[in-house]
């Protein structure tokens, strides 16, 4: 296939000295991140479910590699428990991605920029049975073997590059065409200033609390932003920019899976309650049922979607603050802390993040932050239904 790229976000994506990426590795982004999230589609999971997604990936190309990465960005599900109620590390349901490889170099080919940089430094992951960073908090584990075991577990996928290339064959579109407006809405939510800046950080899952920055984020910000790119000429030269920019896309990849683990949770309720109260809910009683659903999941979600910003933002080269650098941000206050966070995180060549830790850890060294996840997960209806037509299923 004689793939194109077409104005995809990833043409601005740099390495840390600054180089751009080959077409060839952009391609096999691509290419990965549309076979992918058509694989996943139908996977999710509610918030009490048990079990997880566990993927063999029968190969080492660079394309195979690439689609790993991509398994990483988006294999993130409402039902991981990260501590237990007696504050146990536990780590139950992680999504669990099986690596053929025979290759003796695998884990260096696969800490590249372009697969997953820094994931390998703080997550789980098993080499021909040697464990590695077994206390991990983080939501996937890695475990690379020399032949694929049988697939006697629930929920498994196993995606070979020879399917892969028999579904791209099948398509007669050979450019890539990625619809960002989803991605640019969500980015609109760091441009609400004030509404949801001046929130305390405290009761963060309450949804009562983000109705007047839902109806700001709906009413005026999602109508100014429709019409913008997602990395436009102010910051296309920028690569921390950029990679924020990027950061909207790969949590709006995620938007609909999140919307059906709230739609399972739906059907569930509806039909329960119209058997309780004898007759079918009407329009608005239904899109309250909703309402209220986004709501009394708001905290799982909430709490997936920081485990997935952490792969994607190790994914992207940042790290979290050393000892060094947590003493010195310690030593400062207010605005000085701010101001000293910004420089981390702006350092393009070692960029590093205060809140890449566990949700349970965020809590204590940045709670402030906890807020964005939660008004995020509440606006996901709010957004599909924008780039999407009223009534029409978001499937």
């Amino acid at each position: 296939m004689n793939s194109q790229l077409t104005n995809t976000p990833f043409d601005y994506l740099r390495r840390k000295n600054g180089e751009e990426y080959s077409p060839e590795i952009r391609i096999n982004w691509c290419k990965a991140r549309e076979y992918v999230l058509d694989r996943l589609k139908g996977t999710f999971f509610s918030p009490d479910d048990s079990g997880h997604l566990h993927v063999m990936v029968a190969g080492d190309s660079p394309l195979m590699l690439s689609v790993v990465r991509q398994l990483a960005l988006s294999a993130h599900y409402a039902n991981y428990v990260e501590y237990d109620v007696s504050s146990t590390l536990v780590c139950k349901n992680r999504t669990v991605i099986v690596i053929k490889s025979q290759n003796d170099h695998i884990v260096e080919e696969l800490k590249k920029e372009e697969y997953l940089c820094n994931l390998l430094e703080y997550c789980k992951y098993t080499v021909y049975g040697e464990e590695h960073n077994a206390s991990s908090y983080i939501d996937i584990e890695f475990d690379i073997v020399k032949e694929l075991p049988k697939a006697n577990v629930p929920n498994v996928m196993v995606i070979a590059e020879k399917e892969l290339n028999e579904y791209f064959k099948s398509k007669t579109d050979t450019k890539f065409h990625i619809d960002t407006l989803p991605a640019v809405l969500a980015s609109g939510m760091y441009n609400l200033g004030d509404v949801i800046g001046n929130l305390p950080a405290e009761d963060f899952h309450c949804a009562k609390r983000y109705y007047q920055a839902l109806d700001k984020f709906q009413y005026s910000q999602m109508n100014k932003d429709k019409d913008l790119p997602l990395i436009g000429d102010a910051c296309k030269d920028n690569p921390i920019k950029v990679k924020e920019r990027l950061s909207n896309l790969f949590c709006a990849d995620c938007f609909k899976q999140r919307y059906k683990v709230i739609e399972k949770c739906f059907e569930e309720a509806l039909k329960k309650r119209e058997k309780d109260k004898g007759k079918k809910l009407r329009k608005r009683g239904r899109e309250k049922l909703e309402e209220e659903l986004f709501e009394r999941h708001n905290e799982a979600l909430s709490r997936s979607e920081h485990e997935r910003w952490v792969i994607e933002k190790l994914i992207m080269g940042y790290r979290p603050l050393n000892e060094a650098e947590r003493l010195t941000y310690e030593s400062l206050f207010d605005d000085a802390r701010k101001a000293y966070l910004k420089q981390l995180k702006n350092n393009a060549s070692d960029p590093a993040h205060i809140d890449l830790c566990s949700y349970r850890e965020l809590r204590r060294v940045n709670p402030d932050d906890m807020k964005y996840d939660s008004f995020l997960m509440l606006a996901i209806p709010k957004i599909l239904e924008r780039r999407y037509r009223r009534g029409k299923r978001r499937g």
